[in-house]
């Protein structure tokens, strides 16, 4: 016996991609008459089930299922049914045009012949991934310095599977620095001596072009910044 009390939504309520209004009921995430529910409570599958002017059926799934995939009409939770296609189009999964749309055998909608959507594996409009492809990009193009990229069912990129990037406070590849990590070095340990300016990292992960300067220059080896007043040199 089957039991979908607790499988079955209340009337107007959210219903897979639709909206169930007063007098409808939420079942399998489409919006079918109440009737068609209630009329199956309590019996097995494939026992008959009456829906009064509607006609008689069979229970399916625990609906009441007047007709069968495959004679041309969208019964239960069929999405389509031959030509039926009910108000679906190309463009309901993303494609620029509406043509294409076919029902399968199964009575569900199949979209390959639509000319782009998500789910085609090749990158149309503006998806940036679907699949496999990933329009020739790959982690380093996205900043990082490998690993693999990956495409979610939505076709956006996943860079989850991406390794080390300028800005995670590691330093990797041919960063000199990154962040606040500076790898332990410092202006001494570079050779600068004196009061110069500190040691920063840049945003490409170089040290910056004012690091350890004296008075707006470099010292040479052997030479240390000595600061008089405001003025700074190398002496």
């Amino acid at each position: 016996m089957l039991v979908l009390a607790a499988c079955v939504k209340s009337a107007a309520v959210p219903c897979g991609t639709e909206i169930c209004p007063v007098g409808l009921t939420c079942a399998a995430d489409h919006c079918v008459d109440t009737q068609v529910v209630t009329s199956c409570n309590g019996h097995a599958e494939s026992d008959p089930c009456d829906l009064g002017e509607a006609g008689s059926g069979t229970c399916q799934s625990g609906l009441c299922i007047v007709g069968t995939c495959g004679d041309g009409i969208i019964n239960g939770v069929e999405q389509c049914d031959g030509a039926d296609l009910g108000s679906a189009t190309c463009l309901d999964f993303g494609a620029p045009q509406p043509g294409g749309l076919v029902c399968g055998s199964n009575c569900t909608l199949d979209p390959s012949g639509c000319t782009a959507y998500c789910g085609n594996g090749h990158v149309d409009g503006t998806e940036r991934c679907d699949g496999s492809d990933f329009a020739n990009k790959s982690c380093e193009d996205y900043g990082y310095y490998g690993g693999t990229l990956s495409c979610t069912p939505t076709c956006a990129v996943n860079l989850g599977g991406c390794m080390g990037i300028c800005g995670d406070g590691i330093i990797e590849g041919f960063e000199e620095c990154d962040g606040t990590n500076l790898n332990g070095k410092t202006c001494q340990t570079l050779g600068y001596n004196g009061t110069v300016l500190a040691l920063t990292c840049g945003s490409s992960c170089s040290f910056t072009s004012s690091s350890c300067t004296c008075g707006g220059v470099l010292c040479g080896s052997g030479q240390t910044c000595m600061t008089a007043g405001q003025i700074s040199s190398c002496e």
